[in-house]
């Protein structure tokens, strides 16, 4: 068996991007793209339908069933050297199940069996441990970035339950995850690890998200929710802390951390293709496809529009009507943005925050178009069956934060399932709890949330009943007594 390092050492590919092959709905498009273009390394059962470079498992079963495609579809396996069994970390070597599996000791005289230490499992020898949390992709996407690879694309690696109609044989998610979800996270960190030039093959929707650290937990059931929904590959990015100049008169400094970070997106974006420019604080009921189809007619920006101002906005000046920039989709090949030049017009006085932030006025007005449905922009109501964007609006009711918002309904069966699904990390929950940016009751277990609340309630009722007990006390204190004694003559 070679060791993976050794074998990055010794081992040459052509020079070409890497494509990575899953078993998602999009697998079943691979015809449609010239994959000689790629060096390929497939998934699993992968192997089984598509001849290529390297062949990543993690677990055992896999091998068995596909035993005869290792043979003929790869030139390399690369797997754990302490399989995972059924779904689940194993504690048996791989040279454990050569007397069972005979491919594997094909495999490993014929130099073509390569080893590594996944981080599930207790490392053999100094080999370093390579990164994966919940799927095969996040330790498939870490040997790539082991090897030096950076440029990557992907095909089948999809989110949701649903396998490519090529698999439809396989048991469905084994390892106690609802969906395949939470492999995006992991992915994106991965990538931004070993500096990989990363996409879908299949051209994404790429959704930019402005928030600050008080709505990391929002921004992930945002992603989940649009996910849930999305009928074609998503990349989700979340624009925290992006270095941004500060306006030299602190009233055209930003109102929140991320007010000038939607004018990054053209620059992340290589000014190529369309974004879509979104706040934390939504969450999305329908298809992303149908907001990121519409068309721009010409137009550099596409808005909403909402003249009358929301019930639970109809007191305040903080609600600006007519176009709404929170949910906003670019044409980045024709937004020249530039933060520091956009700043520099407040410094000089070409234009006021008002004007950048409510107007738009870097873009000239017949070039924005306020032809989005409201739907897509519902600020502060539901409408069943229309509804396609819920814009949780007001900071304070905000339904991770208060249980006064009547919207809490919809919303939080959802964050249960993106927690459920790895999305939302249990310890995330807890530390923004702890620093008071959601509800304590979303970091405890659904299980444990009646008895947590009635402890909560049972708390104030004696802190209650104690305060009112030292009253009592105080006003049967001799030295009280007498002095009530001496007003009343």
């Amino acid at each position: 068996m070679i060791e993976l390092r050794d074998w990055i050492a010794s081992t040459t590919f052509d020079s070409k991007p890497w494509l990575l092959l899953g078993k998602g709905p999009t697998f079943s498009r691979r015809t449609d793209f010239p994959l000689g273009e790629y060096n390929l390394i497939g998934l699993n059962n992968v192997v089984a339908e598509q001849k290529v470079d390297v062949c990543h498992i993690i677990d055992i079963d896999v091998v068995e069933k596909c035993s005869d495609a290792l043979r003929d579809n790869c030139r390399f396996l690369i797997i754990a050297r302490r399989p995972h069994v059924q779904f689940r970390p194993g504690e048996r070597r791989l040279e454990d199940y050569f007397p069972d599996l005979p491919v594997l000791r094909g495999l490993d005289e014929q130099g073509r069996l390569v080893w590594y230490n996944a981080a599930t499992s207790a490392p053999v020898d100094d080999s370093p441990q390579i990164g994966v949390r919940f799927f095969s992709s996040e330790a498939a996407m870490n040997i790539l970035g082991e090897m030096g690879v950076k440029e990557v694309r992907t095909l089948g690696v999809d989110g949701g339950t649903q396998y490519s109609s090529e698999f439809k044989n396989l048991p469905e998610l084994q390892n106690g995850l609802p969906s395949f979800d939470a492999q995006f996270r992991e992915l994106e960190d991965i990538v931004a690890k070993w500096g990989i030039s990363y996409d879908p093959l299949i051209e994404p929707m790429r959704v930019f998200c402005g928030l600050d650290e008080s709505q990391i937990v929002a921004a992930r059931v945002l992603e989940y929710s649009i996910r849930k929904h999305a009928s074609r590959p998503v990349r989700f990015y979340p624009m925290l802390n992006v270095a941004t100049p500060q306006p030299k008169e602190p009233k055209n400094r930003a109102r929140t951390g991320f007010s000038f970070s939607r004018f990054h997106i053209p620059k992340l974006s290589g000014y190529k293709g369309r974004a879509l420019y979104l706040d934390a604080d939504m969450q999305v009921f329908s298809d992303l496809a149908e907001l990121w189809e519409i068309p721009l007619n010409g137009a550099k920006v596409a808005c909403t529009r909402q003249d009358e101002p929301p019930e639970q906005w109809k007191d305040s000046s903080w609600f600006k009507p007519g176009r709404q920039m929170s949910v906003m989709l670019l044409d980045c090949s024709r937004l020249d943005w530039d933060i520091g030049e956009i700043v520099r017009g407040l410094d000089e006085h070409r234009y006021s925050y008002e004007q950048l932030m409510f107007n738009l006025c870097v873009v000239e007005p017949k070039e924005i178009n306020d032809n989005i449905p409201p739907e897509w922009n519902h600020l502060e109501h539901f409408e069943q069956g229309k509804t396609k964007l819920l814009h949780y609006t007001v900071v304070p009711t905000q339904p991770w934060k208060n249980d006064t918002n009547p919207l809490r309904t919809l919303w939080e069966p959802v964050f249960e399932e993106a927690r459920a699904a790895g999305v939302v990390h249990r310890d995330e929950a807890w530390r923004h709890a702890r620093r008071g940016y959601i509800k304590p009751a979303l970091a405890l277990p659904r299980d444990r949330r009646l008895a947590w609340a009635l402890a909560v309630a049972a708390g104030r009722l004696r802190r209650g009943v104690q305060a009112a007990e030292r009253r009592i006390a105080i006003l049967r204190h001799p030295r009280v007594l007498k002095l009530r004694a001496r007003l009343s003559l």
